[in-house]
């Protein structure tokens, strides 16, 4: 559908005169008349009845006046937002809910410290999600902690954090406590099951961290978390019969991404401290 057509088709119903809507539309009379036939055309309708100066819509016209004005509100809508992110430069960027509550806000906060004319967004989801949204070319960057094995992706490491199993009383051992997973990953999973017992079934599972902080008195429990996120908070206490495990972080993104150059400069904003 040509939006030009209905902004035509618009106007002709608010003025009932094909000259005063050529004037308004800065067209011919014998433009505006092209354009309302091929509308009618399309629809295999006749949207308004002429009479001499008397044009009238049809019952055709007055159930399309509706639409039209709703697609050419959206339209409008489209072609700002559209242009509000070309003017800002919006950069995506995705992660996990744990990711982006112990390390990734703080980074995003430095990044917009550095001024210029940035606009970000920050997406949460699973990582398989975004790893899928990232193909797509529907997300600029990818932080995780662990790399797709796709060969059209580039990836650099950004560092390493602590992940050590945190509970919310000092001095307790683990078959004192409920396990609440916390998810850190599928390559992690495969730690889990080195360290937690193959009995203990998860009391509490979920992707953010702040949910399983908040948990962990209400449910006797114990979940893993970053060491520099969690010697922040009050009231948490390491597990006292278990090791920290140490886990990569990488920013992945597609080699031939147009925004190669921005995905650099933005990486050199370190995002582990």
């Amino acid at each position: 559908m040509d939006t030009e057509l209905l902004k035509t088709f618009l106007e002709v119903s608010r003025t009932r005169h094909f000259g005063r809507a050529a004037e308004a539309l800065y067209l011919t009379q014998s433009a505006v008349s092209f354009r309302i036939r091929q509308l009618e055309n399309q629809l295999g309708v006749n949207l308004f009845t002429r009479h001499r100066n008397n044009i009238r819509l049809t019952a055709a016209g007055e159930k399309l006046l509706p639409y039209a004005e709703t697609l050419m509100n959206t339209w409008q809508a489209a072609r700002k937002e559209v242009a509000h992110t070309s003017r800002h430069h919006q950069f995506s960027i995705g992660a996990s809910a744990s990711l982006w509550e112990c390390m990734l806000s703080d980074w995003l906060t430095r990044l917009y410290d550095l001024g210029g004319n940035l606009q970000f967004e920050a997406r949460i989801a699973q990582r398989q999600s975004l790893v899928k949204q990232l193909h797509e070319r529907q997300l600029d960057l990818l932080i995780t902690t662990e790399t797709p094995k796709m060969d059209e992706f580039s990836s650099q490491l950004l560092g390493h954090f602590t992940l050590a199993l945190y509970c919310s009383a000092p001095e307790k051992t683990k078959s004192e406590l409920n396990y609440l997973r916390l998810e850190w990953g599928p390559d992690f999973q495969q730690h889990e099951v080195e360290l937690i017992a193959s009995d203990d079934v998860p009391t509490l599972t979920t992707s953010s961290a702040e949910v399983a902080h908040r948990q962990l008195t209400q449910l006797n429990g114990c979940t893993w978390l970053p060491v520099l996120w969690a010697d922040k908070k009050e009231c948490l206490h390491q597990v006292t019969d278990t090791v920290a495990l140490s886990r990569p972080l990488y920013a992945i993104w597609l080699q031939n991404s147009d925004k190669q150059n921005q995905i650099k400069d933005l990486l050199k904003i370190k995002v582990i401290d």
